[in-house]
């Protein structure tokens, strides 16, 4: 199996971190994966917010209703936002940036988990995960947040993905 295969085998969602820092460089390469991925139209139009202090992280966990708690141990967190007024495939790019990223932390031997946002409801009733995180994080209403990834060292790594386990039957050639 090649490098990159491997790698993507190894990337699992980790939901509990290790109590150690994550060093500047790691998380400076992280933001460089997420940028280095295509866009449509080369318009990149995202924004990340790196957040790396525990009480703005803690406040972050009430942000999606009952699926945030990954956020209590994580030692750092991007909020991946997509300008809508500057391209239609905001949504698609920042799924690209996100899953870069989480490679990229999987291949410095740090957990990421996906915390999904656009479409959520927060812990408050009538307020949803995106209105309470503009609220902790201050941004503009024409960004729109689609995910957040929460960040750490891996605290017990999970086995990795085998390749051979695959589902075959979702490949058509041709045809459906």
């Amino acid at each position: 199996m090649n490098d990159l295969l491997k790698c993507m085998s190894a990337r699992r969602s980790v939901r509990a971190y290790a109590d150690r820092d994550i060093a500047d460089a790691d998380l400076d390469a992280i933001l460089k994966a997420g940028r280095l991925g295509p866009s449509g139209k080369g318009i990149y139009p995202y924004d990340f917010i790196v957040i790396r202090d525990p009480e703005t992280i803690q406040k972050l966990v009430g942000c999606r209703k009952g699926g945030a708690k990954m956020l209590t141990t994580a030692k750092a967190a991007i909020a991946v936002l997509g300008d809508e007024n500057r391209s239609d495939t905001w949504i698609e790019d920042d799924a690209v940036a996100m899953t870069q990223m989480h490679l990229m932390a999987s291949y410095l031997g740090l957990g990421s988990c996906w915390l999904q946002i656009r479409l959520r409801p927060s812990d408050v009733e009538g307020k949803s995960a995106e209105d309470y995180a503009r609220e902790v994080l201050g941004f503009p209403v024409n960004n729109r947040l689609e995910a957040i990834l929460a960040l750490g060292p891996i605290d017990e790594a999970p086995e990795d993905h085998d390749p051979e386990a695959l589902n075959d039957d979702v490949i058509h050639t041709e045809k459906w």
